[in-house]
């Protein structure tokens, strides 16, 4: 997409609802562009710090596992990535990569290869509401939550 992004009419746009939000977290509210893209919107240092994770990791990964991000805020405040529709139940990524259990599916050379080159928290991938499907394929949208933000933002010691 190689079009320029007003990030302040999508902030105004937000602020007017005029957006349907379509999830929310401790640092983000994900509001759908209707265009095909969704608007993470940080609600604190800890969103700020997520959507510089899956920025970068968009950036430097070229798999087909993660829902790109198309373009981030210079304050990383607002980020924007392709929309992926939901999952209902795990068992859909698993039935994909056919493979019975999430032992198998963490095997793979394609998934587990994922996570210790961007410092994912393995737990948080087993989530069904990180992952959704772009073209029937099931890519993780929600992957700014790694090692780093836990350690600076989540932990209580």
């Amino acid at each position: 997409m190689n079009v320029t992004i007003d990030f302040d009419m999508i902030i105004l746009n937000v602020r007017k609802g005029n957006y349907k939000c379509i999830g929310t977290g401790s640092g983000r509210r994900v509001f759908d562009l209707g265009n095909g893209y969704v608007v993470k919107v940080a609600k604190n240092n800890k969103g700020i710090a997520q959507n510089e994770a899956e920025s970068h990791i968009s950036s430097s990964n070229h798999s087909k596992l993660f829902a790109k991000t198309i373009q981030v805020s210079e304050d990383f405040r607002l980020l924007i990535m392709e929309k992926a529709v939901r999952i209902k139940d795990f068992s859909e990524v698993r039935k994909y990569f056919k493979v019975k259990s999430n032992k198998e599916l963490f095997q793979l050379e394609e998934i587990k290869s994922v996570y210790p080159n961007h410092n994912l928290l393995l737990n948080d991938l087993y989530r069904t509401a990180n992952w959704g499907m772009i073209n029937n394929h099931p890519v993780i949208i929600d992957y700014g939550f790694t090692q780093r933000v836990r350690r600076k933002y989540y932990s209580i010691f």
